[in-house]
């Protein structure tokens, strides 16, 4: 695995992303700014 940081990010995003879709939409807010923090962490390699 390349960075811890990384797979934590994913994690959070899909509870982002459950809570979506059980309780607001504005959730997906939250999904968004953790995979686009998940892309600048990638492309630093």
């Amino acid at each position: 695995m390349k960075s811890p940081k990384v797979f934590i990010f994913s994690i959070i995003a899909l509870g982002f992303l459950v809570l979506t879709f059980l309780v607001d939409w504005l959730f997906i807010i939250g999904a968004v700014i953790l995979m686009i923090l998940n892309q600048k962490e990638l492309m630093k390699k």
